[in-house]
């Protein structure tokens, strides 16, 4: 009984200190920071998995950790006194900023600090002022992941089914009604930069001033619905832009609904169940918990000016047959291999 009751001991001990050495130490507390730039479906899906994925690593919220989420509304002024009432009340051990304006906050109230920034979702890092470059570490303590798939990889891609539709010798020409959200305006730098390199490709753009998110919605559709109006009969396709705009279900509705043009390159996996032809972006519970990843080494204390910003390590494609073959567009095989069970009728 003894010998039995000795190696049950035993056999515990080693359980508990295996499960320790995976764990948070009990001893360290931490304070995380999440400041969320406004309540659109891509913000909430990176908060979640980020947030799920920090618990499956060990953070416990009023346990080893506190988690402050600041939810900024798609105000960055907002954003930025909200956190700085909570660095006044302690220095943070990060700060995660999830999109553009929440980023930008982070970055202006931390920036020449040591408190470790690590940003995501965020499609224009460099034109948003937050890093010099991509690909390299920045050298600061702020670091991150590039919420885009290259400008011209959409392009090649959309033209492989978009171009079949023009048997003319003409350039296909797409419709951007974009905000002037950041994001949107570098995605629109980025694609028209490609296409003065190219002579298949135009983009016809239309500005509209950017409203915070979500008082400011109804506002912005309005002002897409007059874009509507004017490009319908100039543009073979629409893009949905980068940013809050192309995130919406109803802008996705107006464009179906209000043109007869159709929908090339969808921003969101949804709009391409609601009949845009493909989507392509980075993968979002995947992107969630890679940023968590990365935050739970800045908790031990790695060091974010050496992490590199690149893209995430994984992307979603999305097609749509039925659109495809109204369209009398054949979709090659390794498309439909990339998209996987993202395929809809």
């Amino acid at each position: 009984m003894n010998n039995n009751r000795k190696i049950y001991t035993a056999v515990l001990v080693s359980v508990i200190f295996f499960a320790l050495s995976f764990s948070v130490p009990a001893d360290t507390f931490k304070k995380v920071v999440v400041i969320v730039t406004m309540p659109v479906p891509a913000c909430e899906a990176h908060l979640r998995s980020f947030v799920s994925q920090l618990t499956e690593l060990g953070y416990k919220n009023g346990e080893n950790m506190a988690l402050t989420i600041i939810r900024a509304n798609g105000d960055r002024e907002f954003a930025e006194t909200e956190l700085q009432k909570v660095v006044k009340a302690g220095r943070p051990d990060a700060v995660a900023a999830i999109a553009t304006l929440a980023s930008q906050a982070a970055v202006k109230v931390l920036k020449d600090t040591d408190v470790p920034v690590f940003f995501f979702q965020v499609a224009d890092p460099v034109g948003a002022g937050l890093v010099e470059k991509i690909g390299e570490p920045t050298g600061t303590n702020i670091s991150g992941r590039v919420y885009t798939v290259p400008a011209e990889v959409r392009i090649n891609l959309a033209m492989r089914l978009a171009g079949q539709t023009i048997p003319e010798k003409r350039p296909v020409r797409f419709g951007y009604i974009h905000s002037t959200y950041p994001s949107a305006m570098g995605d629109m730098r980025a694609l028209t930069a490609i296409e003065k390199n190219r002579t298949d490709i135009v983009f016809d753009t239309y500005e509209i001033p950017y409203k915070k998110v979500p008082q400011g919605v109804p506002e912005m559709l309005a002002k897409a619905l007059e874009g509507i109006h004017t490009l319908s009969d100039t543009v073979d396709f629409w893009w949905e832009p980068q940013g809050p705009l192309g995130e919406l279900e109803e802008f996705t509705r107006l464009l179906l609904d209000h043109s007869s043009v159709p929908v090339a390159m969808g921003q969101t996996m949804e709009s391409v169940k609601m009949g845009a032809l493909i989507h392509i972006t980075p993968d979002l519970a995947a992107g969630g918990q890679e940023a968590a990843k990365l935050v739970d080494g800045l908790l031990r204390g790695a060091d974010p000016g050496t992490i590199p910003v690149t893209a995430p390590a994984k992307f979603t494609l999305g097609i749509n047959i039925a659109t495809a073959q109204r369209l009398h567009i054949v979709v090659p095989p390794d498309i439909l291999e990339l998209a996987g069970d993202n395929v809809y009728r």
